[in-house]
């Protein structure tokens, strides 16, 4: 078994700074629920991110568009009961941060009543208002740039980001910008592993690769593809590391054989009841003596007993049903 971090401090969007200060790597998945949150808090993981992924991996629909804050303060509250030291950051959900107004309103639910840490912005320059606001009361931003859910709204499709000279440069303006107006990280899914690569070293903030190569100062994925618990389809840039979809189905499996052959419940997963307490309940219900004998083997160990307290269920049934 993996060797698991037991015992670290309260990781804070400061920590995760300093983190990329110190040249040391940052790990973010995503989780939510308490079990999922708790695994990977117990695991050493320094962002929980709970995104409006949620949508399609959680909840089954067929995109991310859906999710509404009341979805995302809801689930946040689950994975704060799991996370322990691990940071939670919460996505905002599209069109809940239209103005910094309505952004205030909705952040300050994900923090107030879900108990997220940070909340997560997708947008660059055309959010840099709703970033200012957000962190001038205090609300730590982690900006997402690169795919855009906005993009593929209105495009109807998903791009890589940073190919040509035109798109790269849009990508580190975004970056600036998002720095600039106080985000303490920015995320970037799907750009040029060079670009992202650029971006690292011209921000001061943390940079966090999703799908953009390796010179990022962290990693994201989303649990769910990454343990095999979501068989719709796995992005390519994603390592499984288990395939617990295919466990669990087989444990499901190997229950229901159990059930319809008979192998379970055992003895063992029952609670025993003394047969005198047993005999002494057919007593007080007026069972006949007769049955009661007839019902009673002279043995009272293994089997026997076995056979003794069925007998006396048998015997109770018999009287109640002659008596209803």
């Amino acid at each position: 078994m993996i060797e698991q971090t037991v015992r670290r401090k309260k990781v804070t969007p400061s920590a995760i700074q300093r983190r990329k200060w110190k040249g040391v790597p940052i790990t973010v998945v995503s989780a939510y629920d308490y079990p999922v949150a708790k695994w990977a808090d117990e695991a050493g993981i320094d962002i929980i991110f709970v995104s409006d992924a949620l949508a399609m991996v959680g909840l089954g629909r067929d995109n991310v568009f859906s999710v509404s804050v009341d979805e995302m303060v809801y689930h946040t509250k689950a994975v704060c009961s799991g996370s322990g030291k691990s940071l939670v950051l919460t996505a905002m959900p599209l069109l809940s941060y239209r103005d910094p107004e309505q952004a205030l309103l909705n952040a300050g639910r994900l923090i107030q009543e879900g108990g997220a840490h940070a909340v997560e912005i997708e947008g660059g320059k055309e959010n840099v208002p709703v970033i200012e606001a957000l962190t001038a009361q205090g609300i730590p931003v982690l900006a997402h740039i690169g795919l855009s859910k906005k993009d593929a709204l209105a495009k109807g499709e998903y791009r890589i980001k940073g190919r040509a000279p035109g798109d790269a440069m849009h990508v580190i303006e975004e970056a600036r910008a998002v720095e600039r107006a106080g985000a303490f990280a920015v995320a970037m899914e799907c750009v040029t592993d060079r670009i992202a690569e650029t971006v690292t070293k011209i921000v001061s903030v943390p940079t966090i690769g999703i799908g953009s190569g390796k010179y990022c100062d962290g990693q994201a994925l989303v649990t769910q593809d990454m343990l095999g618990m979501f068989d719709k389809f796995c992005p390519r840039f994603v390592r499984r590391y288990a395939e617990i979809s295919a466990l669990a189905v087989d444990s499901l499996t190997e229950f229901r054989r159990d059930v319809e052959g008979g192998a379970f419940p055992q003895t063992e997963h029952s609670t025993q009841m003394n047969e005198d307490t047993l005999r002494r309940l057919l007593e007080t219900k007026g069972v006949d003596e007769e049955l009661l004998e007839e019902s009673t083997p002279k043995g009272r160990r293994g089997k026997r007993r076995e056979k003794a307290l069925s007998g006396y269920v048998d015997a109770l049934v018999k009287q109640l049903d002659q008596a209803g």
